[in-house]
């Protein structure tokens, strides 16, 4: 069994693995979606620019970014299954592994989708870039982000703990490793969408 100090540096390894091979794919999506959004709005919604900050609110701050974080670290939890794994490495190393890198990449996705919305707004309307982020700021609603924390958690920590099941109960070296790795990966999409819909669901009820 290992010594908590040799899961300590087990886990900041993994965790780094997993940065490595996410964080620049994580980035790019953030800032391809933020500068998209920004052409959009800066074409279509200069008109209206409560709707617009509504519609930055919901589309790039509430479900989009667990979502778009938790589908990376699924696909890349099945290429570390196949590819880098660490045969004896315990269940806790994969789940904190798993949340650290999951609560990072939000972080990353975050700041290049707010990043590049700029860019877009910019691109199309010189000048209005602050104009419409300072709403944003201060029209926020503060109760999403423990929900966003949250919920990117508790995926993190899911996607973690069906790779180690998957490893210790369902893959058998008879099986193709791809038929193992098309399987964690269905596995691990039908878990994130569980988790966003009980997520409306339970927001639902408590509204």
């Amino acid at each position: 069994m290992p010594t908590p100090r040799l899961s300590s540096q087990t886990i900041e390894t993994q965790t780094l693995a997993h940065l490595r091979a996410l964080s620049d794919f994580v980035g790019l999506l953030g800032l391809m979606w933020g500068i998209g959004l920004g052409v959009v709005l800066a074409r279509y919604g200069s008109n209206d620019s409560a709707l617009a900050t509504q519609i930055i609110g919901d589309v790039l701050l509430q479900k989009l970014p667990s979502l778009m974080v938790g589908l990376v670290m699924a696909v890349r939890l099945v290429l570390f299954q196949s590819l880098e794994r660490d045969a004896f490495a315990p269940i806790g190393v994969d789940l904190m592994a798993s949340l650290w890198a999951s609560w990072v990449a939000l972080v990353i996705f975050l700041c290049m989708a707010l990043l590049g919305l700029g860019i877009g707004i910019e691109t199309n309307a010189p000048g209005m870039a602050w104009v419409w982020l300072d709403p944003i700021g201060s029209s926020y609603n503060l109760s999403e982000l423990p929900r966003l924390l949250a919920r990117t958690a508790i995926l993190g920590l899911g996607l973690g703990w069906l790779g180690h099941v998957d490893r210790v109960l369902l893959t058998r070296s008879s099986t193709a490793p791809s038929r193992n790795a098309t399987r964690l990966l269905w596995l691990m999409v039908i878990g994130i969408l569980m988790v966003e819909v009980l997520d409306s669901y339970l927001n639902g009820l408590m509204q």
